[in-house]
């Protein structure tokens, strides 16, 4: 390691606020482009969701100036309702972005963050996204570095609700031009803030944990800005963050390769509104559906070789709404067998989740752990009613890293995801700004034009 272990919230501040644009690889500010149109797809395809209406509702009452827009709601709100009603849109439908290792989901705290500062402080696209690519980058390598082995930590925790923040702060800072100094003191106040474990999974609670981080960030980064100070070492000082939150954390995956090696390259994109790790089962359904044309009335069972994260997560039977079925392999093999498709609609409590003929068919549904598959694959077994059996094998499911979404997939995602809500001309409009974040003058002209 180039770097003192007593000095790792150093080295984090000191690399975002001497970043340039122009420092990051072409490879890498394209990916972060694609994770930035993603985001901006799912934040409005989500902004009028019944429970996203109960959040603004509810704390809205309580809302400061218009300062910046809420995403497809017609209004503005001060910048940390905004950022935190506006992340929470983006992760409502479970369709954001994942980190391939670390499997959080670090866009939606981020951008919230970021675009709504951009209202408040002219900033340019250029310096948002780069800020955008800065941030992200650091809140995956700070989930990766208390989760993924060699590091041990806790499947208890929400890697987007106790890392989210840490992305969104140094985006926030990095806009605000923070020095040094004030960005560690940010760093330590949004850290001391992280919260979230996966027994909110279901709930609504479940989307609140990431969208917190975004006002979570944006207001440290403020307060920092004005002299609020917080531990210069939150990160690895004694009973800091990474003590916290795991009992050996991966230093290197933190703090090594900073600016030449990048989280943000293994960041995906989901083709299908559920939890991640269900996503090469539906494959494997719609493949076997598709070219063995089986029917699900003839289907007696389904036999699922799952992985260890799909099994902690997602083998959830008989989910009761709309939120226990983004994290239910069982409904979603029964919707991929009996209607063909894995879409939002197909998880509307009263039309997908409570249809008698889904329900019925998760009986004949069982998932086993298996260690040796990847959280990107499974084997899956189809057996008839006349005793014929169909296996498909699934290596990396659709939009995994290693079969990843190209940009065409992720416009027909934003497109299938924005029309809806606000019409095929505006979303013509925000498909345009949203790739091309990167050459306006002004980063707040994407956020009014979402309104």
């Amino acid at each position: 390691m180039a770097y003192a272990e007593s000095e790792i919230t150093a080295r984090l501040a000191d690399y975002v606020v001497s970043a340039r644009p122009g420092d990051l690889p072409d490879t890498v500010r394209h990916e972060a482009l694609r994770s930035f149109f993603n985001i901006v797809g799912c934040t409005i395809g989500g902004a009028r969701h019944e429970i996203v209406d109960l959040a603004d509702k509810t704390l809205g009452a309580f809302a400061g100036p218009q300062q910046a827009t809420l995403f497809a709601r017609g209004r503005k709100a001060d910048i940390l309702h905004a950022s935190l009603i506006n992340a929470f849109a983006s992760s409502i439908y479970s369709f954001d972005d994942t980190h391939a290792q670390a499997v959080v989901h670090p866009s939606g705290p981020v951008a919230a963050a970021v675009l709504a500062l951009a209202e408040m402080r002219a900033v340019s696209g250029e310096d948002l996204l780069a800020a955008f690519a800065l941030g992200v980058e650091l809140e995956c390598r700070l989930c990766k570095a208390v989760s993924v082995p060699p590091a041990k930590g806790s499947m208890a925790w929400s890697g987007t609700g106790i890392a989210g923040g840490f992305g969104a702060v140094a985006a926030a800072g990095k806009l605000l031009k923070l020095d040094t100094e004030r960005m560690r003191w940010a760093m330590g106040i949004a850290l001391s803030q992280a919260s979230g474990f996966r027994a909110m999974h279901g709930s609504m609670q479940a989307s609140m944990m990431p969208a917190q981080g975004a006002p979570v960030g944006l207001r440290a980064a403020i307060m920092a800005e004005r002299g609020f100070t917080a531990s210069p070492v939150a990160l690895e000082g004694k009973y800091g963050f990474l003590s916290v939150f795991c009992e050996t954390p991966d230093l290197d995956a933190l703090a090594g390769g900073l600016g030449t090696q990048f989280e943000l390259l293994r960041n995906t994109y989901k083709p299908y509104p559920c939890g991640i790790v269900i996503h090469p089962i539906i494959d494997a359904c719609l493949q076997l559906r598709c070219e063995k044309g089986i029917s699900a009335g003839n289907i007696a069972r389904v036999d699922i070789q799952a992985s260890p994260g799909t099994m902690a997560l997602c083998n959830n039977r008989n989910p009761k709404d709309e939120l226990q079925a983004h994290v239910s392999l069982h409904h979603w093999v029964a919707v991929a067998f009996i209607r063909g498709t894995a879409r939002i609609q197909d998880m509307d409590t009263e039309t997908a989740v409570k249809d008698p003929a889904l329900m019925a068919f998760q009986s004949k549904v069982e998932a086993v752990l298996n260690p040796a598959v990847a959280a990107d694959g499974t084997e899956l077994a189809v057996t008839l009613t006349d005793g014929t059996r169909h296996i498909c094998k699934i290596e990396h499911g659709i939009g995994s890293a290693l079969n990843p979404m190209s940009d065409a997939d992720l416009e027909r995602k934003f497109v299938d995801m924005s029309e809806p809500v606000i019409g095929v001309a505006r979303t013509r409009e925000l498909v345009t700004k949203s790739w091309g974040i990167g050459t306006l003058v002004d980063a707040g002209e994407l956020s009014r034009a979402s309104a």
